[in-house]
């Protein structure tokens, strides 16, 4: 009897923002701006850029990467 593939069990989950395809820029900018407090640069204006950019994401997302409590490897 062949064994099933069960690789989809072990694969690592990803931050949805930090696997975002941005360009250099892009990736530039936004690892710039997560590094202020959300008194200097709101989460809901990451967000709006973010989705200018057309990459919407969600609020709680965004939150816990820049609270570092996401599963990002960065």
């Amino acid at each position: 009897m062949q064994k099933p593939d069960i690789s989809e069990f072990f694969t690592i989950k990803q931050c949805a923002i930090g696997s975002l395809l941005l360009s250099e820029e892009q990736r530039n900018k936004i690892n710039y701006v997560l590094k202020l407090s959300n008194e200097e640069v709101q989460t809901a204006t990451i967000m709006r850029v973010l989705n200018d950019w057309g990459f919407p994401v969600k609020r709680t997302t965004l939150g816990e990467h820049r609270r570092g409590t996401c599963c990002c490897e960065e």
